[in-house]
C-alpha cells in the first residue's frame, strides 16, 4: 500500500510539473510578445516579492506534516483532528499578517519601478490580483493540504492543480489572442485557482468524515514550527531573492533584466519542479518508514532512490546544457528586444545551479521526513548568508551573472553539507557511494555536453528542427547514462 501510494504521488506530481512546465513556457511567450518585456518583468518581480512574504506561513506545513505521520499510521483520528485544528488557527493568523504585508506592498512597490512603468493604478491592482493565491492558501486551503500530504494523498492536490493549470493556460491564450489586458488575464487565473481550491476542500470533507478541524487544537505538535520557518526563510533567500536583488540593486532597466532572468528560469524552474516532485512524492513514504523505525528498509529504499535519481538528474541537466541556447534563440525570436536574451554564460550558470540544487534532494528528503529542522538550522542560515552576500557584491558589476554566482556558491556549500549530514546521522554507509555516483555521472555529463556543443547548432531556424536535435541528443544522453550506470552498479 505504501509503495502504491508513493508511486501514485510521484506520477501525479510529475504530470503536474510537466503540464506546468508546458504552460510556463507557452504563456510567457504570448505575454512578452503582446505586453512587452517590462510588463513581464513587473509581473515576475511582484510575484517574487509575494513569494518572500510567504514567510508568514511560518513552517506550519512542514511541522504539521511531520507531526501527522505517526497518528495517521495509528489511525488516531482524535490526535489528527487536534493537529489539523491547530494548523487551521495558525493559518488564519498567517493570513492576516500576509494581508497586511500585501497592503504595504500595494502602497510602496509602485515607487520602486516608477522609472519604467508609470501607471500606478495598474501596478497596484496587479499586486492585489497576484496575491489572491496566497490569501486563498492561508484562509482556506492550507489546513487541507497538510492532511492530504501526510496521508500520502498529495496526488489529489496535484490532480486539482493539473486541471487548473490546463484551464488557466487555455483561457489565458484565448484572452491574449483577443487582446484583453494583462490585468484581466491574471484575474481569470486567480478565479481558476480559487475554484480548484474549493474542489480540494470538498474532497477532504467527503473522504475524511471523522476528522474535525474544530477539535481542541494541539499547538505543541508544532514544536518544530520555528525551526522549519528558518529553513523556509533560507529556501526563499536562495531560490527567490535573485529577482528581488535585481529589482532593488540595479539602477536602470531592472524590469528588462528581470524579464531575461525569468525566461531562462522558465526552463530551469520547470526542470527543478520535475525533480522536486519526485522527492516530494516519496517524502511521506519515507516518513512512515522512519516513524516505524524500519532501518533496513530505509537503507535499501534510499540507495535505490538515489541511484535512479542521480542518473535521471544528470541526464536531464546534460540535455539542458546542450539545447538551451538554441531554445532561447527560438523562444525570443518574436520579441522586439530578443537579442538581449542570448547568453552562453546564463546557459552554463542556470544549468549548474539547477544541478547543484537537485543533487541534494535525496538527502534532503530524509532530513525533512525525520523532521531535523532545528538540528540543521545553522547550516541553512550559512547558505543564505553566502547567497545574499555574494549576490549583492556582484550584482552591480555582473548583473544576472553576479546573482547566479552567488546562488551557485551557496548551493555548492549546502548540497555538500546535506550529503554529509545525511550519511552521519541516518545512513552511515552512504557517503562513499553517494560521492562515487556524483563523480561518475558528472564526468559523463561533462564529456557529453562538450560533444553536444560542438555538434548541435547554436542557431536553429524553427521548432521542428530544434525538436529533431533534442530527440537525437536525448537518445544519446539517455543511452550513455544508462549504460554507464548499469555497468558501474
Amino acid at each position: 500500500m505504501r509503495t502504491k501510494q508513493a508511486l501514485k504521488n510521484v506520477v501525479y506530481s510529475l504530470l503536474l510539473q510537466l503540464i506546468t512546465a508546458i504552460s510556463g513556457l507557452i504563456i510567457p511567450r504570448f505575454f512578452i510578445a503582446l505586453y512587452g518585456s517590462s510588463t513581464n518583468g513587473l509581473v515576475s518581480s511582484i510575484g517574487q516579492f509575494i513569494s518572500c512574504m510567504g514567510l508568514v506561513e511560518a513552517g506550519i506545513a512542514a511541522a504539521g506534516t511531520v507531526a501527522l505521520y505517526f497518528p495517521i499510521s495509528e489511525n488516531d483520528n482524535k490526535t489528527i483532528s487536534s493537529i489539523v485544528s491547530a494548523a487551521r488557527k495558525f493559518y488564519l493568523r498567517s493570513g492576516l499578517i500576509f494581508a497586511f504585508l500585501v497592503a504595504i506592498l500595494v502602497f510602496a512597490y509602485p515607487f520602486v519601478v516608477s522609472n519604467e512603468i508609470s501607471d500606478v493604478a495598474f501596478i497596484r491592482w496587479m499586486i492585489i490580483v497576484l496575491s489572491v493565491n496566497g490569501l486563498v492558501d492561508y484562509f482556506f486551503l492550507g489546513k487541507y493540504r497538510i492532511l492530504l500530504q501526510a496521508d500520502q494523498h498529495g496526488y489529489i492536490i496535484s490532480a486539482a492543480q493539473i486541471i487548473g493549470v490546463v484551464v488557466t493556460m487555455i483561457a489565458s491564450i484565448i484572452l491574449m489572442e483577443m487582446q484583453f489586458s494583462a490585468l484581466f488575464v491574471k484575474i481569470v487565473a486567480a478565479v481558476v485557482y480559487l475554484l480548484r481550491s474549493v474542489a480540494v476542500a470538498i474532497y477532504v470533507r467527503k473522504h475524511y468524515p471523522l476528522i474535525s478541524f474544530y477539535e481542541k487544537p494541539d499547538f505543541e505538535a508544532f514544536g518544530q514550527r520555528w525551526a522549519a520557518l528558518l529553513h523556509q526563510i533560507v529556501g526563499l533567500i536562495v531560490t527567490n531573492t535573485d529577482i528581488v536583488v535585481l529589482t532593488l540593486m540595479l539602477p536602470k532597466n531592472a524590469l528588462m533584466i528581470v524579464s531575461v532572468y525569468t525566461v531562462y528560469n522558465l526552463v530551469a524552474s520547470a526542470l527543478q519542479g520535475l525533480m522536486t516532485s519526485i522527492s516530494n512524492g516519496l517524502g511521506s513514504g519515507f516518513g512512515e518508514v522512519i516513524a516505524r523505525d524500519e532501518k533496513k528498509v530505509l537503507e535499501k529504499s534510499f540507495s535505490n532512490y538515489e541511484y535512479v535519481f542521480f542518473a535521471l538528474i544528470f541526464t536531464v541537466y546534460t540535455c539542458m546544457a546542450s539545447l538551451m541556447y538554441p531554445f532561447i534563440g527560438l523562444y525570443s525570436s518574436s520579441f522586439l528586444d530578443g537579442e538581449q536574451y542570448l547568453s552562453w554564460a546564463l546557459v552554463v550558470l542556470f544549468t549548474l545551479t539547477g544541478l547543484l540544487q537537485a543533487v541534494r534532494l535525496p538527502g534532503l528528503t530524509i532530513i525533512c521526513a525525520v523532521g531535523h529542522y532545528r538540528q540543521t538550522r545553522g547550516r541553512a542560515v550559512f547558505e543564505a548568508v553566502i547567497n545574499l552576500s555574494v549576490s549583492i557584491v556582484l550584482v552591480r558589476p555582473l548583473g544576472i551573472v553576479g546573482v547566479l554566482i552567488g546562488t551557485c556558491a551557496s548551493y555548492a556549500y549546502r548540497t555538500s553539507d546535506v550529503i554529509i549530514y545525511n550519511a552521519k546521522h541516518f545512513l552511515p554507509n552512504s557517503l562513499k557511494k553517494t560521492g562515487l555516483r556524483i563523480f561518475r555521472n558528472a564526468l559523463v555529463s561533462v564529456v557529453l555536453v562538450l560533444a553536444a556543443i560542438r555538434f548541435v547548432p547554436s542557431e536553429i531556424s524553427n521548432w521542428l528542427v530544434w525538436f529533431g536535435w533534442a530527440i537525437l541528443d536525448g537518445i544519446i544522453v539517455v543511452s550513455v547514462m544508462a549504460v554507464v550506470n548499469y555497468i558501474a552498479e
